[in-house]
């Protein structure tokens, strides 16, 4: 069951009238939690939910242990000055990181063992033997998303920047709450929880609102993205029967289904939150608008990339013995050298570890590789590319420059598509040679173009399409879409809904030649 199949159409309806009928937030948790059950049993049997219950024992366990500890410090230290204080914590805080490792080990080592299987062959079955007999086990739905939430949580506690969760069910609703497991956003379980012992009664505008964001979902999902998909995936699968531009433009189109596909999916999740008066984090924020590579990955899978920032590239930049060594280098150097090697070796540790989270791979180790040179050259290079725009008198704030510096981001992103998008570097060679062979242009006009997955009438409403997801995310930048509608005439309102409903049915991607069966991102 896929979040754009008429079966979780089906079951979200009937799950969402149950919730909004319940009359207490007790019930409502109750709802969710069978909910979450029915969804994973849909999805992929109770072999998910069983590794999913699994994991949050052990992050409930290990965060209590943690608050425990502190706890017996807090008592402690009555009486004490600063510096005693401050001894007397650390003792603790390593004592409490015994058992956060432990935890961290259990968690990472299944995330571990479905990456390695992954990269050996495995597609949805892996084997582990045991002591009596060999033993499948089902590769659960969207394990990396809760693996990082959950690090995320026990991290937050040992940090002492979030108070542990006491109530055990209240955690497993969240942890398996269906909207955001399959593909995020990555969550904060603190912030979650939070509304999880709030969860409000029906509101319509909350409800309409919830569903006009589903349906946005399921337009870019079914109509664009799957759509596209059709041609991307027959170049991709034989570049070498394409010519240049072929590719090229296949290259480009791929970009706007990935983000049709990844976008349109947390629409769809998002929306589906909102009726429900849960408030996930968003995961988009209009990113074929970027100036620069940095700023791209600021508003693409954001949620992934805070992520990193929080318990990645801050912890390493902020430690101790990086800010030393950091400070010799600023003495010895100047400046500039150690503000590079203070971001440069941080941003590089990220973006090895975020190729590595999208695949084992050598293309997905190239891929972060690949965008981890370009942002901390930008960043190196920051300083020497304002002196030149200023030599040469260009206007960085003139609308063509702002044009450029994002067809430019537009086109790095193509290439970094190109690089995993055959599943192989030896691929990814084809491709870029194919990019310098015989062009046909003419392909365009003479009608052989549209004999690779896509007629002539399917390109159209690609291109429509495609168009209004431009022309909605370029509103988004100035104003508030849904609360303006929500504002016009209720003919107009109900024009627009019923419009958007006939749109998905009619030119939504179905039958045998299509396969439905998941989402891009829903695989990690």
């Amino acid at each position: 069951m896929t979040y754009n199949s008429l079966q979780f159409i089906l079951f979200f309806a009937i799950f969402l009238i149950l919730y909004l009928l319940m009359p207490r937030v007790r019930l409502r948790q109750t709802v969710i939690l069978v909910g979450n059950v029915v969804f994973y049993k849909l999805a992929s049997g109770f072999n998910m939910l069983a590794v999913l219950v699994g994991t949050s024992l052990v992050i409930y366990v290990t965060g209590r242990i943690i608050e425990h500890i502190y706890a017996d410090y807090e008592t402690k230290k009555e009486g004490l000055n600063p510096k005693e204080a401050a001894a007397l914590f650390a003792g603790y805080k390593k004592h409490a990181k015994k058992f956060l490792l432990l935890a961290f080990l259990v968690i990472l080592g299944i995330l571990l063992y479905v990456k390695i299987g992954k990269l050996l062959g495995f597609k949805e079955v892996g084997r582990i033997t045991g002591l009596l007999k060999p033993k499948r086990v089902l590769i659960p739905l969207g394990l990396s998303y809760y693996t990082f939430s959950g690090i995320g949580y026990l991290l937050d506690i040992y940090w002492k920047k979030a108070k542990c969760e006491h109530d055990y069910f209240k955690l497993l609703v969240c942890m398996t709450y269906f909207p955001h497991i399959v593909q995020g956003p990555i969550g904060r379980y603190d912030k979650l929880m939070k509304q999880f012992g709030e969860l409000p009664g029906f509101s319509y505008e909350r409800v309409c609102f919830g569903c006009q964001r589903m349906l946005w979902g399921l337009f870019k999902k079914m109509v664009v993205a799957d759509r596209l998909a059709l041609f991307t995936g027959a170049v991709f699968a034989a570049p070498a029967q394409f010519a240049g531009f072929e590719i090229f433009l296949a290259a480009l189109l791929c970009t706007v289904e990935l983000y049709a596909d990844f976008s349109g999916c947390m629409d769809i999740v998002i929306g589906a939150a909102e009726t429900m008066g849960v408030t996930l984090d968003e995961n988009f924020r209009r990113p074929f608008f970027s100036k620069s590579a940095a700023e791209f990955w600021r508003r693409w899978h954001i949620t992934l990339g805070t992520w990193f920032k929080d318990y990645v590239y801050m912890p390493i930049a902020m430690s101790p013995r990086f800010m030393k060594k950091s400070v010799n280098i600023r003495k010895k150097r100047g400046n500039r050298a150690g503000q590079i090697f203070s971001s440069a070796i941080p941003l590089a540790v990220v973006w090895l570890l975020t190729g590595l989270w999208h695949g084992t791979g050598a293309d997905y180790v190239a891929w972060g590789c690949y965008w981890g040179t370009i942002i901390i050259l930008a960043t190196i290079l920051a300083p020497d590319l304002k002196k030149l725009t200023e030599r040469l008198h260009i206007n960085t704030e003139s609308f063509g420059f702002q044009l450029f510096r994002m067809t430019r981001t537009l086109l790095l992103f193509a290439v970094g598509r190109m690089l995993t998008v055959t599943g192989s570097l030896t691929g990814f060679a084809q491709l870029v040679s194919g990019l310098f062979k015989e062009h046909r242009v003419w392909t365009l006009f003479d009608g052989s173009l549209y004999g690779h997955g896509l007629d002539y009438k399917n390109f159209c409403v690609a291109v429509v399409g495609i168009l209004l997801i431009w022309i909605s995310d370029m509103l988004g930048e100035h104003m508030r879409i849904r609360e303006t509608l929500a504002k016009q005439p209720l003919p107009l309102r109900w024009f627009v809904y019923y419009g958007g409903i006939v749109l998905v049915l009619i030119f939504g991607m179905y039958g045998a030649a299509f396969d439905a069966s998941s989402f891009v991102y829903g695989g990690f």
